[in-house]
Formats: C-alpha cells, structure tokens, sequence
C-alpha cells in the first residue's frame, strides 16, 4: 500500500513532456517512489518527510500541465473502499469480545488502517490546493492570497466559477445557490474576507476559462471536498472505535494519540513491550526536516501533541511527557489483558499524572517574611593580630600608587610608554611632591625601617630648645659645644648631640679611646644599670663613694670631705689652765 511519501515523492516536472506520460496513464499508486531524478528512494528516507517539508516540494511542482488531478492526487481511490467498509461496521452495534487476541479482530485492523489513511489525507489535500490554484490563476490570480485555507478556496472557487467579474455579479453570488455547491458565498467566508474579495474580483485582471479547463478545476474542486468529508469520517470512527478497543489508553492521552501509537507499535502488544523512554520520539521528524533540534524539546512526537502535554509550560514538557509515557504502558498491557474494560484503570493512571504534573507546575512555597535580627551596639569584631595586618598590608594600596591616582589642579599629568592613548600610563602626582628641589626617596610604608614604642629614637643627648642645633658633649676643656654655626644638620631638622634629653636627637660624646662616636642609649643605660650595681656592691661602706643627700657644707660636688685625723700630741693641759686664784 502506498503512503503519502510514496505520492508526493513522484516526478512532477514543469516540462509539458512529463505532464503528457502522467496523462498516458503512468501509475503512481503502487509503484516505487522515485524523487526529482528518477532515482529510487530508499526505505529510511521516506520516514525523513515532515508536513512542512512535504508542503515545500508541493510548492515547488508546477501542475498548470497536467489535464486529470486524478493522476497527481490517487489517495481517494484507495479512501472509498475503506469507506464502505466503515459505514458497514457503524451500522452494527458496537460489541466486544474479551476472549482471545484483540489484535485478530477485523475492525481493529480496518481501525489502524483508517487511523493510517487519516494523516494521509494532509498531504493529499496540499496537493489538491495546489492543482487548483495553477490551473485556476488564470481566471482569478488574486484569490490564492485573499483566501489561504484548502477547503474555503476549493468552495469559493467551485461557487465562482468562470461568471463575470463586475460587481453586480459577484454580489449576487453572495447568496446565489445556483452553483454545485448550493450555497452562497456568505456561507463560506466571513464579512470582512468577503468584503475583500468582492472588491477584488472587481479589478482582477484574470482571463476567461474555456469550458474544459473549467470542468478540470470543478473535478480538483470536488475532490477537495470529499478528502475532507472523508477525514471527518475516518477521525470520528477511530475515537469512537478506540473507546472499545483500547478504553484505558483512550482514557489517558486521548482516542488521536492512542490511535496514532498503536499504529506506530503495530498494535497494543508491541506497545506494551515498549520501553516508556522510547515513546516520546515517536512521531517526532523535526530532525528529518532539518530544523533545529537544540531549541526547546527537541522530541516533538505523537506524545507532544496529546492533550495531556499541550496544557503544561514548555520547560516542563520534557518531563511531563517523561511522567505520563511510564503510565501510558501501563495503560496498554492493562488494555491488552483485557482486565478494565470500563477505563477505570486508565482514568486512576489519569489522576496520577494530573496531580504530578500539578505540583510539577505549582509555583514555590512562600517562605514568609524573615524577622530582623534583635540589634547589637557592640562593635563588630575585627580580625586582628600580627598575621592579620600583615594580609591588610600586603593588599593594601602603597604610597607610589596612591600618587599616581591624584592629580593636581591645572597641571598637565606626566605619561610614561609608548604613542598616545592606550599605549601611555599616567604618573598622576608621582615625583610633584617636592616640585624644584631633589625628590625624595618614595618610601614604602610596609616595608619601611619602624621605631620601637619603648625606644623612640638614638641618643639621649638634647638641649632645651628641642633640638634646633646640634651639640657635642665630650671630655675636656668644655661640656658641650654649639655647631649650630658650623653648618652641622641633619635633613633639615637640628640635632642635638651630647645633651641629656631624650628622642629622635642623636648623641655624639668625645671619649680618650675613639674620640668622636656615636653613643647608644640602651647600651649605656645598661652600662651604668651594671656600674651602679659594682658601686654598691664593693665600696658601700666607703667615704669616697657616699653621696651627701643634699648639698650640705663640707661637701663638694656631691662627695663628703671627709674629716682630719685625730691629732698625736698629748694634752698637757697647758692650754686650759685657769688663771691662779686670787689671794
């Protein structure tokens, strides 16, 4: 039996040569398919035809040579005896046997082919539409735009005819039943598509039709018609009939997608044996057609286009086809055991998938409104220590490059590379610090040489003025010594040397071994700390080493002087005699 692929893939040339041998009667029902070239087609590319693809090669025949639509469109030949059989069966009641295999039965197979025929009609129908639009431009070029769906133009057309184009004629067409249709052009068309095309045919510039093109365009007219008649009768007896034969698959996903599933398995038995997995990409030819497969669901089958899937967003369709495929074997091994013939089972499985899907689609759960943590005034704490400053340092920005992010107020920034632009970098206030005089070392603050808290500086040396000139304390003829006019200064600040202050001064004492050296104050405090404690320790009990507690008589410089010895000579008295008593 031929399909669709089968009729659409013939050789239809625009050369009137290839038009003459389909009139001669060249068979295109059951011979082999051949493409463009006349090279037979594979079995596997057959399957590779999608509705958009089949339509696109429609679009590109051109039809206006051949005389007989029959030999373009011969699917209506093999619809009337499955037709007859259809209306034989409708007449009988509708029974069912539970014993043995349902797939035996006779209707189950007129059912599957009728489903099979049902998707056929499709491409029949474009090929028809196209057939009559070639032959049919010639009278009325305009219409194929104005009116684009198959039936309305076939009926418009068979309504019109060849009567003349003005405007009286056209408007009493509009509800004239002297065609063989027996109705008005009201009854096909809508106001405003109406409206248009009374004024078009107006002022149409199409020719008149002789009586046997004519009569060529009522035949494809007519064909037209019963392919569409014929469809709605193959796609009511199949839902009608699939409540009998597959009631809980029906139930699930709809008579149209049980239907078209069990023609593909080949029967519920080999739908039953099929994996759950590989039933979304049945029916799917998106690839074939060469479209896009990376956008969206890429597996657009049978299964898609059911009723279940098409209510559910497109994000999840993925995974809703991916639910209901594992219920719809169910459903079928239920239907091919015969154990629910009322649908009970499939309308549970129904249930099961709709509340999934359900709490699939239903959006999140509120969280409510997060209380406020209670506020604490303590300060935060702050990651401290020595580690902790040396990570601050080390990512902190330095000096240079603080510099060169500012820039001075009028002054044209310093750029160091190559060209203009991009190619420079700008020095911002780097080396402008000092403007005129000799730049100072930048000094790293991280890295650089720090005081002690407990040793602010070298020397103890300083004199009251607070070190605005340098002194020399050493031994000899003098205490100290000013330099402040000999020039002596260190980087602009007056040092003070030998003084007994403390700070930054720095300390210079002449010694009778080195003479001029520089003196350190933790070293000599040590020296004196050890000196004190040698004093104390060997000459306490010593005049020489006593200190006076102030500055007493008999003292000098802070030593006692000590006193005379005790005098040798004896005392005779002589000295103190008294004077003789008086007599």
């Amino acid at each position: 039996m031929s399909t669709v692929a089968d009729e659409l893939l013939n050789d239809f040339g625009s050369s009137g040569d290839e038009a003459e041998e389909l009139e001669n009667g060249l068979d295109t029902t059951n011979g082999d398919p051949m493409d463009e070239d006349g090279v037979e087609i594979k079995a596997e590319d057959e399957d590779m035809d999608d509705e958009a693809a089949s339509k696109a090669k429609i679009e590109k025949m051109q039809l206006g040579a051949v005389k007989d639509v029959r030999s373009v469109a011969s699917l209506m030949a093999t619809l009337e005896p499955i037709l007859e059989k259809i209306k034989q069966y409708q007449s009988q009641p509708a029974t069912q046997s539970n014993v043995g295999n349902i797939e035996d039965h006779p209707e189950y197979h007129l059912l599957t082919q009728s489903n099979s025929l049902s998707t056929q009609i499709d491409g029949e129908v474009a090929l028809v539409h196209k057939f009559i639009r070639d032959h049919y431009s010639i009278r009325f070029p305009e219409l194929e735009r104005l009116v684009t769906t198959p039936l309305q133009y076939a009926q418009v057309v068979s309504i019109i005819g060849n009567c003349p184009m003005d405007s009286e004629s056209v408007k009493a067409l509009q509800t004239s039943t002297n065609n063989p249709l027996g109705m008005g052009l009201k009854a096909v068309l809508d106001g405003p598509s109406l409206m248009i095309v009374t004024i078009e045919a107006t002022t149409s510039k199409g020719q008149e039709m002789a009586p046997g093109e004519l009569a060529i365009v009522r035949q494809a007219c007519d064909m037209m018609i019963a392919l569409h008649t014929a469809k709605t009768i193959l796609t009511d007896y199949v839902q009608s009939r699939m409540n009998i034969f597959a009631p809980n698959l029906t139930v699930l996903i709809g008579s149209l997608t049980a239907a078209q599933l069990l023609n593909a398995a080949g029967g519920l038995t080999g739908l039953s044996k099929t994996p759950a997995c590989n039933l979304p990409s049945w029916g799917s030819k998106k690839r074939h057609a060469g479209l896009a497969t990376n956008i969206g669901v890429r597996q657009q089958g049978f299964l898609y286009n059911s009723e279940i899937i098409q209510g559910i967003p497109n994000d999840l369709k993925k995974q809703a086809m991916r639910i209901v495929a594992a219920k719809l074997v169910l459903a079928a091994r239920v239907d091919r055991i015969h154990s629910s013939p009322d649908g009970s089972t499939g309308d549970s499985l129904k249930g099961q998938c709709l509340e999934r899907l359900e709490k699939l689609t239903e959006p999140p759960p509120n969280k409510g409104a997060r209380a406020l943590p209670v506020p604490d005034d303590k300060p935060s704490r702050k990651r401290g220590g020595r580690r902790a400053r040396k990570a601050k340092e080390a990512l902190a920005m330095t000096e240079l490059r603080q510099a060169q992010n500012r820039m001075a107020f009028g002054k044209e920034e310093r750029e160091v590379g190559y060209g203009t632009g991009s190619g420079t970098v700008g020095l911002g206030m780097i080396g402008q610090a000092n403007d005129g005089r000799i730049r100072a070392m930048q000094v790293d603050q991280r890295t650089r040489a720090k005081l002690s808290a407990k040793n602010k500086g070298w020397g103890t040396a300083s004199t009251v003025g607070g070190g605005a000139a340098s002194s020399i304390s050493g031994f000899g003829q003098t205490n100290s010594m000013d330099l402040r006019g000999k020039g002596l200064r260190m980087s602009g600040v007056g040092s003070t040397v030998g003084g007994p202050g403390a700070g930054t001064a720095s300390s210079l004492a002449f010694t009778p071994v080195q003479g001029l050296e520089l003196v350190a104050p933790k070293m000599q405090a040590d020296l004196s700390k050890k000196r004190k404690a040698e004093e104390d320790r060997w000459f306490q009990g010593g005049t020489f080493t006593q200190l006076s507690s102030s500055g007493a008589a008999g003292s000098s410089n802070g030593f006692k002087i000590p006193e005379l010895p005790a005098s040798k000579r004896q005392n005779t008295g002589a000295g103190s005699m008294a004077p003789p008593p008086r007599k």
